[in-house]
């Protein structure tokens, strides 16, 4: 795969810019690993087991031309959703509006 575009780091160990790939690490981590990475493990579509993919976001595309949603395991591990998180939010700042109108008007 050709690269397009090529990153560049401080070297704090040579005290200069140099590729990304010649950074010397201290304790500090590298700026590639900053950045998510399109590329994975080939898989599997589970909507169509003859495709493969090795490209996230094409792997997304084919969920979406679907008609497919993708879920993972967030729910599981407590993920609400904006609607249900947004709700919450606007029942608990309209109680502590209450509360704090209420002390204000019973002069405690």
């Amino acid at each position: 795969m050709t690269q397009k575009y090529r990153l560049f780091q401080y070297c704090h160990v040579r005290k200069k810019v140099v590729p990304i790939e010649q950074v010397e690490r201290r304790a500090q981590s590298n700026a590639r690993d900053l950045f998510i990475q399109d590329e994975m493990e080939p898989t599997r579509n589970p909507l169509n087991p003859k495709e493969v993919y090795t490209s996230k976001s094409k792997l997304r595309a084919a969920y979406r031309a679907a008609g497919a949603i993708e879920v993972g395991d967030s729910y599981d591990r407590g993920y609400q959703s904006e609607r249900e998180s947004g709700a919450s939010e606007g029942r608990l700042a309209k109680e502590l509006t209450a509360k704090i109108i209420d002390r204000y008007r019973n002069g405690r």
